[in-house]
């Protein structure tokens, strides 16, 4: 009989997901957090994104990596006019993907600042174990990153 092995990802020790909700345009958020938090976000091309058996859809996407921080984050639209890029979370407007090996109170005073950004309504640090499908969009959004960043 052959044995089955699962390799069991623990993501919420490599990543931070926040949901931001915003009524601004992601150029206009995208402004406010540089100034703000002296980020310095970039646009790079739009993240395609499909599941199984579905149309790819473009999502915008943001870079910034601080070796200070030792953090690099992601800033994607979640939206687009024919569907979300989570379906299931559908008030948020933008999803923050820090992948993290800095310190954690660096992070939570990062996110607590992000809170007070103009035009940011709502910041939300969601639980990565239970949204469906996030493997695939974790790796996606890397490959992502591998064609972008040089």
């Amino acid at each position: 009989m052959v044995k089955k092995l699962k390799v069991i990802i623990d993501y919420d020790d490599a990543y931070l997901l926040l949901g931001i909700v915003s009524t601004f345009a992601d150029y206009q958020l995208v402004h406010h957090i540089n100034k703000a938090m002296g980020f310095n976000f970039a646009k790079y091309q739009d993240f395609v994104f499909h599941e199984v058996d579905k149309k790819p859809l473009p999502f915008s996407w943001y870079y910034f990596r601080s070796d200070e921080m030792k953090i690099k984050s992601f800033l994607i639209a979640n939206h687009h006019p024919k569907q979300k890029l989570l379906p299931g979370y559908r008030q948020i407007d933008y999803l923050l993907i820090i992948e993290k090996s800095g310190n954690r109170s660096e992070l939570d005073a990062l996110t607590a600042t992000l809170r007070k950004v103009k035009g940011v309504t709502g910041v939300f640090k969601m639980n990565l174990s239970k949204i469906k499908g996030i493997e695939l969009l974790l790796e996606k959004n890397e490959m992502h990153e591998l064609s972008q960043i040089k």
